[in-house]
């Protein structure tokens, strides 16, 4: 029988050996995961905590910016208009006989 005891040892060793392998096999894919999911939330946590900390204030800014510009420019186009309306009431033929009573200034054109 010392065949057989020596067969079981051998199973008993290769039985042992392939549970430690399992184990470690086993932790490896525990750290593996734990490590894709902290690489994970890292790729898309950074990319909100940049907006949120940097890039929102100049982005607000910016957007205060544009929003003033806008602003302005309307003003501008209605006051445009309202000197469209102002000259299209002018007597432009009377504003132009008082300019040429100025003396010493020829407002008319014409070269001297």
């Amino acid at each position: 029988m010392p065949e057989s005891e020596r067969k079981l040892e051998e199973i008993y060793r290769l039985t042992r050996q392939n549970n430690k392998m399992l184990r470690g096999m086993r932790r490896a894919a525990f750290w593996g995961t734990v490590f894709k999911l902290v690489l994970y939330a890292a790729l898309l946590g950074i990319p909100v905590y940049l907006y949120f900390t940097m890039f929102q204030p100049v982005i607000g800014s910016l957007m205060d910016a544009y929003a003033q510009m806008q602003a302005a420019s309307a003003q501008m186009q209605h006051t445009g208009s309202q000197l469209q309306d102002i000259t299209s009431t002018l007597p432009l033929e009377q504003i132009q006989g008082l300019l040429n009573a100025v003396p010493g200034v020829d407002f008319s054109g014409n070269s001297q």
